[in-house]
């Protein structure tokens, strides 16, 4: 990495990363705590949300190696961490309820905005794997996981939502699997 630029673009990425990545744990932290309460569901999406910014985190090392960039391919380039980091707080600002039942319905008050912004985030990763010639089953892999995006922000079925949630679990850990090989 001998261009100033691509440091630059790093450091943008990571400053953005780290920031969704602080705050998913600040959520997760007032969970653990007792201090916040959500869905189960809702819980499990941040948890989700946790393992994506680890995701990302680790594919810094992919930008180290890219040389020549512009004003617009930086921009192309940050543009899914900051709608990843959108849809985080989203989620982790959704208020608190009272009930069960309450804690559901503010989960499926956010969940169509929540699920498109992830839609966007897969469409993004896989328009990376495009422009870097890198069209691997990983590539497969997201785009399977955004089809289930697409389909969580039609529906306000809990079970299918907790199918989409155990699903995508499936398919991040595959493709962080697939990425360490």
């Amino acid at each position: 990495m001998d261009n100033p630029t691509t440091l630059l673009v790093a450091i943008m990425y990571v400053t953005i990363v780290a920031t969704g990545l602080i705050s998913v744990l600040m959520a997760l932290s007032d969970i653990v705590g007792g201090r916040r309460k959500t869905a189960p569901i809702h819980t499990v999406w941040i948890l989700l949300l946790l393992i994506s910014y680890f995701s990302f985190f680790w594919e810094t090392t992919a930008l180290l190696d890219v040389e020549g960039w512009d004003f617009l391919s930086f921009l192309a380039f940050i543009i899914g961490p900051i709608v990843l980091l959108f849809a985080t707080n989203l989620l982790i600002a959704a208020p608190d309820a009272q009930g069960d039942a309450s804690l559901d319905e503010s989960y499926f008050a956010l969940s169509s905005r929540f699920f498109t912004m992830l839609a966007l985030v897969q469409v993004w990763v896989i328009g990376l794997d495009v422009a870097f010639e890198k069209i691997t089953t990983e590539t497969y892999l997201t785009a399977c996981i955004g089809i289930f995006f697409v389909v969580l922000v039609v529906s306000k079925n809990q079970r299918l939502h907790v199918a989409g949630a155990t699903i995508v679990a499936v398919g991040f850990l595959s493709r962080m699997v697939l990425q360490a090989m």
